[in-house]
């Protein structure tokens, strides 16, 4: 009796273990791919959105690995499993199907929107970052103490050492100086490398953006607020 207990508990275990690697964890694999959860944390992070290939790869390779096991395993225990663990076996089949289909329907499904996944989520999570981040009101300070020779009327990039504290502080790659259409500075803050770049573009509470052209690559862009917005190409 006693033998037959823990024996009960002992596959009990191993069906929660079972659980766990080939249901919830393909369920968070999509949550963070094809739905677009880790190009938003590489966003909120500046990440650059090529090193999301680092965990792609074995993540895609985990997948698959998922899927093929979770057919054996509904195939072998067919005859000896209860109809709730085959449901639960035919649901680990069905989520890598879920991942594919999802991560390649962008691909194969014109849409007009160039702020979709990977790149909605980013430049999402990249906003929220400015948002938490970035000493808006002090950049802008030190944005009304530069004179018009500072800026001119093309962009001047402007050195680590130029740099105010309230720059410093968000560690960019590159920052430039130009007008807005009210012919007040503006600074551009870039973060990335020779493929993919994002930026936040910092002006006077009034200053002027154009709507964002969503069929644009280049001309799709999202508010943080007046006078301030992200976007990445």
């Amino acid at each position: 009796m006693e033998k037959a207990q823990i024996k009960e508990r002992k596959s009990s275990r191993d069906w929660n273990k079972e659980y766990v690697i080939f249901l919830v964890l393909p369920i968070i694999c999509t949550i963070l791919f094809p739905l677009g959860g880790i190009f938003y944390i590489y966003g909120r992070l500046s990440w650059h959105i090529g090193l999301v290939l680092f965990v792609l790869y074995p993540t895609a390779g985990f997948i698959i690995y998922c899927f093929f096991a979770s057919i054996v395993r509904l195939i072998g225990g067919w005859r000896k499993s209860t109809w709730k663990r085959k449901l639960l076996i035919a649901a680990e089949v069905g989520i890598p199907i879920i991942f594919v289909v999802l991560f390649t329907i962008p691909f194969f499904i014109p849409i007009e929107s160039e702020l979709r996944p990977p790149g909605w989520a980013f430049t999402y999570g990249f906003r929220d970052r400015i948002r938490s981040k970035a000493d808006i009101p002090a950049i802008r300070d030190w944005l009304k103490t530069l004179s018009e020779e500072d800026y001119g009327d093309h962009d001047v990039r402007l050195f680590p050492d130029e740099w105010p504290k309230s720059l410093e502080a968000l560690n960019p790659d590159t920052v430039y100086l130009s007008t807005d259409k009210n012919g007040n500075p503006q600074v551009r803050i870039i973060w990335g490398g020779a493929i993919f770049h994002w930026c936040v573009v910092i002006g006077l509470e009034d200053m002027e953006i154009a709507p964002s052209d969503l069929r644009h690559w280049a001309e799709s862009w999202l508010l943080v607020e007046p006078g301030v917005y992200v976007w990445d190409w």
